[in-house]
């Protein structure tokens, strides 16, 4: 990932130096079990731990092997001496790169759920502040009825919050490792040295392995990344459309000595929230590429690795930056109330169509009449009044029934106890 978009945590977790250091850890808590088994002699893994295999001995040695993983053992044994033949004794590479990516993977996904719920709440108090702010609501970016703020607010809680159940399912499809040895059918290592190592590691064995753990499991997770991405991108373009200039209901943060262009001073434009669009196209693409590395060849090939080495650590590293990027949005966000009322106003007599047509319906007029009836005087942008004289002359219903009703459904309000309840 380039340094603009590293999220500091995730570039922490996925650098070779960390990920040799996991390779690290799943050889010696596999060499603990051996020992405890009686079938190792005793020491070695105890030798591991205190052993450091820097990145660069591991680059240097991949020049000769043209292979990282067999590199990093044939370094571990080096210095490790006496009884080394028994380190990665009955495995494979997939067993150590792939119990550790899993370890990896869950990581960040634990920081990426924990950056969530701070989202989270910072979307719950913008919406409890704004239950009744009355705003225009838009289908097709065409005025539509008056909704309110914290009902939009509240919305895209929701749909964040599924999103984090997702990631949250994904913790346990990813806590799976395999030590099983080459094609999984434990030639060497049965089932209960497998089993006792991967509990020390917090995993579970793969069932039925074959030389790898099975790339759907990182399909999930890289899909689900891609699928808050996608919520992400929809808040953000929405956080856009308010902030233009016509518009000017919502706006971003504008941090003292920000320019919003090189060459026009006035201008404050929706940077963070068109960054997170353009990013959150980036991570789909990898959601595309995740899916395409679940077909290997028979027991496998390695035409995962090159793509995985690319997309686990810049999709985590994106999903994270991007999720700070919106957090920063809701904390800093400007509310318009003058421009949200200047614009109910210009609106105000296109917002009543529906509550007209009820009232007449209610008083027993042929809806499809009513509703072409209102149809051509809003299109003459006809106002409320004039609409609502017109109609009880033509259909003879008393003007105070159609103009009662349009007062009792605009002065409505969201309940207080009922509003908080949907944010438990």
């Amino acid at each position: 990932m380039i340094e603009r978009y590293q999220y500091p945590e995730i570039q922490t977790i996925w650098n070779d130096q960390n990920k040799f250091d996991t390779w690290k850890i799943v050889e010696q808590k596999y060499l603990e079990t051996l020992e405890e088994k009686e079938i190792s002699p005793t020491g070695v893994s105890k030798v591991i731990e205190k052993i450091e295999i820097l990145k660069d001995e591991v680059y240097e040695r991949e020049k000769i092997t043209n292979h990282d993983l067999a590199s990093f053992v044939d370094i571990l044994q080096a210095k490790v001496g006496e009884n080394s033949n028994w380190i990665h004794y009955g495995l494979t590479s997939s067993d150590v790169v792939d119990t550790a990516n899993s370890l990896l993977i869950k990581e960040s996904l634990n920081i990426t759920i924990n950056l969530l719920n701070q989202l989270l709440e910072e979307i719950k108090i913008k919406a409890k502040q704004e239950m009744n702010t009355q705003i225009v609501g838009r289908t097709h970016g065409v005025f539509a009825e008056t909704t309110f703020l914290g009902n939009i607010f509240g919305n895209w809680y929701q749909e964040i919050k599924r999103n984090k159940i997702r990631l949250e399912n994904c913790l346990l499809t990813i806590s799976v490792g395999k030590l099983s040895g080459p094609v999984g059918n434990h030639t060497v290592v049965d089932e209960n040295i497998e089993k006792l190592t991967l509990n020390k590691l917090g995993l579970e064995p793969e069932i039925f392995a074959s030389q790898i753990v099975a790339r759907d499991r990182y399909a999930e997770v890289v899909s689900s990344i891609a699928l808050l991405a996608s919520s992400f991108e929809r808040i953000a373009t929405n956080i856009r459309g308010y902030q233009r200039s016509e518009v000017s209901e919502l706006s971003e943060p504008f941090k003292k000595g920000q320019k919003g262009s090189s060459a026009m001073p006035h201008k404050k434009n929706p940077i963070a929230s068109e960054r997170i669009t353009g990013l959150a196209r980036v991570i789909r693409g990898y959601s595309l590429s995740s899916m395409e590395n679940i077909v290997l060849w028979h027991e496998r090939d390695i035409s995962n690795s090159s793509v995985e080495r690319i997309i686990l650590p810049d999709a985590f590293n994106l999903i994270c930056f991007i999720t700070k990027d919106l957090s920063e949005i809701f904390q800093g966000l400007h509310v318009n109330y003058q421009a949200i009322e200047k614009n109910l106003g210009i609106a105000s007599d296109k917002l009543n169509s529906q509550k007209i047509l009820s009232a007449l319906v209610k008083n027993g007029i042929d809806r499809d009449d009513a509703y072409r009836s209102i149809q051509d005087l809003t299109f003459e942008n006809s106002s409320t009044e004039e609409m609502v004289k017109t109609l009880s002359e033509k259909y003879k219903v008393d003007i105070s029934l159609i103009s009662d009703f349009i007062e009792n459904e605009s002065s409505a309000t969201n309940d207080k106890d009922s509003f908080n309840s949907k944010f438990l």
